[in-house]
């Protein structure tokens, strides 16, 4: 019945009500809520959370509901959590990123704070359990590279701690501790499309990073208006994760392209912008170099 209700929705209604209603099921699930010694619920207590983690990684998406429920803080790790206020700034209900809880029932205020925000302390969310959360999305420095070292603590009510649920960690000098965490398995982005990387240097040219989901797919080249829509100009490269990428040096410019799929054409599917291009007679995938 659930899963004709969110067919019927996502026709109608679109994405958003889906994913809407799919809170409201997954917070109200049995299989989700659980019993306090069900390894399926979200009783963090009973080790059920670092479970539902560990057994499927690619399948778990979590709740607000289910954070909001934590009943004692939890390693860092990579997670995807429902969560309306990510949409109010993202115009997405999926929020990705690492989360890092403390416990701090007696505690007033407690922040996260780490090289990755120059050791800016930022709030966190305080559940109704007493333990503090916040998702911190996975960070990128210059032409894209992943930041995979997080170095951080917490000050709780003025005071800088460590994270007490994490071992990884090394001497402050001041007779403490920072903690680390080392990102190993992020999540696949199944809907990455093109992007235009950061740079240190103010280049004539910019760097643009081609990218698409396309697991079921062997090979994979770039066309455009950029390479004269010859297939054997641009080839892509296919990643373990099933991703094909590809980085070109481009002017600033309007250009058109689509990609060549183990011989079919097919345009971006996770770009939203399409140009019409008359040269070769076909709706394209449009980018925009400023």
């Amino acid at each position: 019945m659930r899963n004709l209700i969110l067919r019927t929705l996502t026709a109608r209604k679109g994405r958003a009500y889906a994913l809407l209603l799919a809170t409201c099921l997954l917070a109200i699930s049995p299989e989700i809520h659980g019993r306090e010694t069900d390894l399926r619920g979200y009783n963090s207590q009973d080790g059920a959370l670092e479970d539902i983690y560990q057994t499927g990684r690619e399948e778990t998406v979590y709740t607000l509901q289910q954070l909001e429920s934590l009943r004692q803080a939890i390693k860092p790790r990579f997670v995807r959590v429902l969560n309306y206020r990510h949409y109010a700034n993202s115009r997405e209900y999926l929020e990705k990123g690492i989360l890092f809880t403390f416990e701090g029932y007696r505690s007033e205020r407690v922040f996260l704070a780490g090289d990755f925000n120059n050791w800016r302390p930022v709030p966190m969310f305080r559940n109704r359990m007493g333990v503090y959360y916040y998702i911190l999305p996975v960070r990128e420095i210059e032409k894209g590279e992943r930041v995979d070292m997080y170095r951080y603590k917490f000050q709780v009510d003025g005071i800088w701690t460590h994270d007490p649920t994490h071992r990884t960690r090394e001497d402050d000098g001041l007779g403490g501790y920072i903690s680390h965490y080392y990102l190993e398995n992020p999540d696949i982005n199944r809907t990455i499309t093109v992007r235009i990387l950061d740079e240190k240097e103010d280049l004539p040219e910019r760097l643009v990073e081609f990218a698409i989901y396309l697991p079921e797919v062997d090979n994979l080249s770039l066309v455009g208006s950029f390479n004269n829509w010859n297939p054997e100009h641009d080839l892509m490269i296919k990643g373990e994760d099933g991703i094909f990428r590809l980085r070109k040096r481009m002017r600033p410019g309007d250009y058109v392209y689509k990609y060549v799929a183990d011989g079919k054409w097919i345009l971006d599917r996770y770009n939203e912008s399409t140009r019409y291009a008359s040269d070769i007679q076909e709706l394209c995938s449009y980018l925009e170099i400023e």
